[in-house]
């Protein structure tokens, strides 16, 4: 009975433990080394995407606030733009930020998804221009569908490789929890002497392995 005890923690202990957390230091390592197709393969972009669809839209709602600040009637405008504009400007902006290639860039030039969405509620969507071209006028003219998506045109051996400064270790690490039965939290801190995490990501069985599904900023 114990060996059977012992065994079923050490068999645990690699499944929640050991296998994501290796598969975490395998996404650390593409994006330091600026290997975009590790990076995809560690990421589950579309349900990346899809957690940060929140705290996207905050960000954009209340660029929306600011931009029509003081105009006459600018309640009925951002109610209309909430209804007609925001969900396409949030689906845009979720494209273009969550790729394996602005990702990179984010990581190389020490930015982090906490402060593209502070940028973002300031009405200063420059530092998203910095990580893949973004939308260049958030409230201009759209992308062209057709168009490649901003980043696309980045190799992995154009990105710049992560100085030793900047690379995440073990004191970046501020919590880890279980996240339901298949799943692991992991908050990181880019600042490793801060005492809360920056960012919560979370980690998912998928069935062959742990991906990264979700990724919340602390804003």
């Amino acid at each position: 009975m114990r060996l059977l005890t012992g065994l079923a923690i050490v068999l645990a202990g690699l499944f929640y433990v050991a296998w994501p957390a290796w598969s975490a230091y395998q996404i650390k390592i593409a994006l330091e080394s600026g290997d975009a197709a590790g990076v995809e393969r560690g990421i589950d972009f579309p349900a990346v995407r899809q957690s940060m669809r929140p705290a996207v839209t905050a960000g954009i709602e209340q660029n929306l606030k600011e931009a029509t600040k003081g105009a006459p009637g600018s309640d009925l405008i951002i109610e209309k733009m909430s209804k007609d504009t925001l969900p396409n400007l949030v689906e845009a902006s979720l494209e273009t930020l969550i790729t394996p290639q602005s990702l990179i860039r984010l990581h190389a030039e020490g930015k982090s998804l906490r402060e593209f969405i502070n940028a973002m509620k300031a009405g200063k969507p420059d530092l998203a221009g910095q990580v893949g071209g973004f939308v260049r006028d958030l409230f201009g003219k759209r992308p062209d569908p057709d168009a490649p998506a901003a980043g696309a045109g980045v190799s992995a051996t154009a990105a710049p490789v992560v100085p030793e400064s900047r690379r995440l270790g073990l004191g970046n690490i501020k919590s880890v929890g279980l996240d339901g039965p298949l799943g692991v939290s992991i908050g990181l801190a880019r600042d490793a002497k801060a005492n809360e995490p920056d960012l919560t990501a979370t980690l998912s069985f998928d069935g062959t392995g742990w991906r990264v599904t979700g990724l919340i900023p602390r804003l």
